[in-house]
């Protein structure tokens, strides 16, 4: 299974990615700052395939939550 993990997915580039690579078949794991945002952008990312995105707020700009995202 390929997994990719895409910062600032839940809106703009970052989400036209993260929609290219569910279409792909990958698995993504997109983050972002708020939890609203990122819910909205896992609803309509998981209309085109079901338990292929999931979400996880952090500002990567902080270490220990950039390795939260990857644990």
């Amino acid at each position: 299974m390929k997994t990719a993990i895409i910062t600032g997915g839940s809106k703009g580039i970052g989400y036209g990615i993260a929609e290219s690579l569910i279409k792909a078949g990958w698995h993504v794991v997109i983050t972002g700052r708020t939890q609203s945002s990122l819910d909205e952008a896992v609803t309509k990312l998981s209309q085109i395939k079901e338990n292929h995105v999931i979400a996880v707020v952090a500002d990567v700009r902080n270490f220990s939550q950039q390795k939260t995202v990857v644990d």
